[in-house]
């Protein structure tokens, strides 16, 4: 028997995110970070096992992962953007979504930015960044009405607002330098999370998360 957690995200920036958070709340955690379901020895593993899959939709291909996992003691999480219904997606509606496709199956689920409205990471980052940059936000929310603004008197419909992903790359970029190293921190995969000057890992939004992950780490 064994109590390993295993806990599936979407897409490189979860993963990053949610390992880096971790780190940040069990200093001493045992994580190991896998790409795609494969086979694992349950006799040597990791205490916990972050899954990075293409999608929510995903999740309906990792069922003997869930399974054998509950079958030798194990906790099998699920943290996953609500989306909005802009995207089809939506707190309520996304996780009925995500419940049919795990049905039978043992497990919790967490949805970002709060585990009760509609959004994703990408809102979840805006609300710990270290506040002595919200004036970067700030700027961009001004060139966001301006875009606006100008496409209404000028070009007379209305333009495409770029999207949240885009804003917390223009974040990052604008803190860090102009080497080609500097700009790989950019990068989903490369980000830190716990660089105090970046972001804020003790924030009061992070307490739903943290609740939520301390119940089984």
């Amino acid at each position: 028997m064994t109590d390993f957690v295993q806990i599936f995200v979407e897409g490189d920036t979860d993963v990053k995110f949610i390992a880096d958070y971790i780190a940040h709340i069990v200093p001493n955690a045992e994580v190991e970070v896998k790409k795609s379901k494969g086979t694992i020895n349950l006799n040597d593993v990791p205490k916990i096992i972050i899954y990075g899959l293409s999608g929510w939709t995903d999740i309906q291909n990792v069922h003997t992962e869930f399974k054998r996992n509950t079958e030798s003691g194990g906790t099998n999480l699920i943290v996953f953007d609500a989306d909005s219904p802009e995207n089809e997606g939506g707190f309520s509606k996304r996780k009925q979504e995500i419940e049919d496709k795990v049905k039978g199956l043992s497990y919790e689920i967490f949805l970002f930015p709060n585990n009760q409205d509609d959004g994703d990471l990408e809102d979840l980052l805006e609300n710990i960044i270290n506040e002595i940059n919200i004036p970067i936000f700030n700027c961009w929310n001004e060139f966001e009405k301006c875009l606006q603004d100008y496409a209404s008197k000028k070009i007379g419909k209305k333009l495409t607002t770029p999207a949240q992903k885009s804003k917390i790359f223009v974040y990052l970029e604008t803190l860090l330098g102009k080497t080609n190293d500097e700009k790989e921190k950019i990068k989903p995969s490369k980000r830190d999370y716990k660089n105090t000057m970046h972001w804020n890992l003790n924030s009061e939004y992070l307490s739903p998360l943290k609740e939520f992950l301390e119940r089984h780490l």
